[in-house]
């Protein structure tokens, strides 16, 4: 494993070229390099999925409660009615 000052420069190499280019420094020659960039891709894809279930979930309950309103404003209405 590399040392965390040269794997944490390379995380910050990744992160400026962003997602286009990572497949660039895992083909570079250094081995340490392109295990560093194997483990920051594998990081962004575990961040990102879990933003997604986090926004899966909050559109789920949003979802939930505007029935659970429309409900209750249908049954007020019909108990006015």
């Amino acid at each position: 494993m590399a040392e965390p000052e040269a794997e944490a420069a390379w995380r910050a190499e990744l992160e400026r070229i962003g997602e286009t280019q990572p497949r660039e420094a895992q083909n570079s020659d250094g081995k340490l390099k392109r295990q560093a960039a194997f483990r920051w891709s594998g990081d962004e894809t575990q961040t990102r999925r879990l933003q997604e279930e986090h926004a899966h979930h909050y559109v789920r309950w949003t979802l939930f409660a505007a029935i659970g309103i429309a409900g209750l404003i249908a049954e007020g209405l019909t108990l006015l009615h």
